[in-house]
């Protein structure tokens, strides 16, 4: 009867139990005191390290072992799921008294009880893992609807894929223009900046795990990328690596990648996970990026694919207040077509707006990322220059006008000094002007100076004057 009340004590212990290891130490308490097995051990052969040649018997015979020696004996008998042994019990007594056949139903019943209650711990572990999965979705999703910024969009995937699943890198690449290559848009802590830089800026498609998802158009999955002469080695650290492509719309956007430095990191449980982050992002990042187009039709000058003068003046006041706050340098530079009525006059409107686009993609092509470029009005250019001086600005300027004397423009050779030229100016913030009306009005003076001083020259402004600093 006290054996029996026991073993219905442990069977409702197990119902309410959700920590494997504190019902282990009380099930082989139990053991103990109910049953006289004494030296208890539990062993999970997916949880150890142990040897497990020393289970062979039991693993071969699939039933308790008893095992007598001239000190003691030990009991061995194997818990199973589904006719599958999972683990061990070991009792041992050193008094050298024999198990008898009661001991060896009594620690067969126990491993049962162990065995539900290790099937219930880890479906309660599944379900828990599949809820927090879904409310994982659930808050991605939201907090992508809240955007339609690119880099926030892009932000939130990496973000909350690192912080959920702890994997060590996340990256988000993007597809170029040109359709032909990947090239990353957003990673995440696990790449340093300098890994950043040394990674290959653009991976074609087909090459590489990532280049392979994009080609495909399909999940690649290597959990041995030592093993795969696909894998572009971008960290010595990195041993699993899964591509999810992002499409939406049919249309292919980039690719989702993430890497381990674990071996056989990635589930199916995992690529399905993945792919239904994939799914919501590749809309998020769809819509963003519609959006960055529209919004760079309004900002752009149709003719030149400069910035229109309305994108200008809202970028000047967010530099200037920037270069004011943190005590930066910004300067301006200020370009006019020489002579541009008569070139219109003698080669029509048609032949002048070949020349302004021409005009507007040099400047375009000879700036830097983060320079502003837009077109001023009329033949007019005007370029933004953060953390730059005058003279900086004023040599950046000056290969622009010696390009476009260079330059081959049709009907030039009817301008009055034979040639299509340009006269610039430059001005620096604060120095020359701490506020968008007051820097604009100096870079204006200094291309009046230039062109007033025989034209195809770039002048920097100084104080009330203006000068030629060559």
């Amino acid at each position: 009867m006290k054996e029996l009340l026991s073993i219905t004590e442990v069977s409702l212990k197990i119902s309410e139990g959700k920590d494997l290891k504190k019902l282990f130490n009380y099930a082989i308490k139990v053991a103990n005191e109910a049953f006289g097995l004494e030296n208890g051990e539990i062993y999970l052969f997916r949880k150890t390290e142990k040897d497990l040649s020393y289970f062979d018997k039991v693993l071969h015979e699939n039933n308790a072992i008893v095992n007598n020696f001239p000190n003691g004996s030990e009991i061995v008998t194997p818990i199973k799921s589904a006719d599958k042994i999972i683990g061990m019990i070991k009792f041992t007594r050193r008094n050298g008294n024999s198990f008898n056949n009661t001991d060896i139903k009594n620690a067969e019943v126990l491993a049962s009880i162990l065995s539900i209650s290790i099937l219930h711990t880890e479906l309660n572990e599944q379900v828990k893992e599949k809820l927090n999965k879904l409310e994982f979705l659930y808050e991605i999703s939201q907090e992508l609807s809240k955007t339609i910024e690119l880099e926030e969009v892009l932000d939130i995937i990496v973000k909350h894929i690192k912080k959920t699943f702890s994997f060590d890198k996340v990256a988000v690449l993007l597809i170029t223009k040109d359709g032909r290559y990947l090239k990353i848009k957003r990673a995440s802590s696990g790449y340093s900046k300098e890994k950043i830089k040394n990674l290959k800026v653009n991976i074609e498609k087909g090459e590489g795990i990532t280049g392979t998802s994009a080609k495909k158009e399909e999940t690649v999955i290597s959990n041995d990328v030592e093993k795969d002469n696909r894998y572009i080695n971008g960290s010595s650290d990195t041993k699993s690596e899964i591509a999810i492509p992002l499409k939406a719309k049919g249309k292919l956007l980039g690719v989702l990648d993430i890497e381990s430095n674990i071996k056989n990191r990635f589930s199916d449980e995992d690529k399905k996970v993945l792919e239904a982050v994939a799914s919501a992002a590749s809309l998020a990042i769809y819509n963003a990026l519609l959006y960055e187009q529209m919004k760079s039709l309004a900002e752009k000058d149709e003719l030149t694919g400069l910035y229109n003068y309305r994108a200008f003046r809202k970028e000047l006041d967010k530099e200037i207040r920037r270069a004011l706050r943190y005590q930066k340098t910004l300067s301006l530079a200020m370009f006019d077509i020489d002579f541009f009525k008569e070139y219109n006059d003698h080669n029509g409107h048609d032949v002048g707006n070949i020349a302004l686009r021409k005009v507007g993609q040099i400047i375009i092509k000879n700036s830097r990322n983060l320079d502003f470029p837009a077109r001023f009005g009329g033949e007019e250019f005007i370029v933004i220059l953060p953390e730059t001086d005058k003279r900086g600005t004023y040599i950046y300027a000056e290969r622009i006008r010696r390009i476009i004397e260079k330059e081959k423009f049709p009907g030039e050779e009817k301008q009055p000094n034979g040639k299509l030229t340009i006269s610039g100016g430059v001005a620096e913030c604060p120095s020359d002007g701490n506020s968008a009306e007051k820097i604009i009005k100096s870079v204006d003076i200094a291309v009046y100076k230039a062109k007033n001083s025989g034209r195809n020259k770039v002048v920097i402004f100084n104080g009330g004057e203006s000068n030629v600093d060559n």
